[in-house]
């Protein structure tokens, strides 16, 4: 797959061609089809925050589950999806 890649503080970003490994327990691959890269996204490339480089941005994107891992059973293949970093809270009728 082709993933957009910052591989240092302030370097050019770039597309590249990456391996992902199967998706292990509770996990699914997704096909990005549309992804943005958002303000905390920039604050990685430019050093504001610290992250462990090589960094794929993109984690706000919207796309299909392709392949689903042991234990998955809330979608399967086919199924629309949309990311974000935030965790839900997995609880209905939750108002806070």
């Amino acid at each position: 797959m082709r993933a957009l890649l910052a591989r240092s503080v302030d370097q050019p970003l770039t597309v590249e061609e990456v391996e992902l490994p199967d998706p292990g327990p509770g996990e699914v691959r997704v096909r990005v089809r549309a992804a943005g890269v958002c303000h905390s996204g920039l604050s990685m490339v430019n050093g504001t925050v610290a992250p462990p480089y090589p960094l794929m941005l993109g984690h706000e994107a919207a796309g299909e589950v392709i392949k689903v891992g042991p234990g998955v059973d809330r979608v399967r293949p086919d199924t629309h999806v949309v990311l974000n970093w935030a965790p839900p809270c997995r609880r209905l009728g939750r108002t806070a």
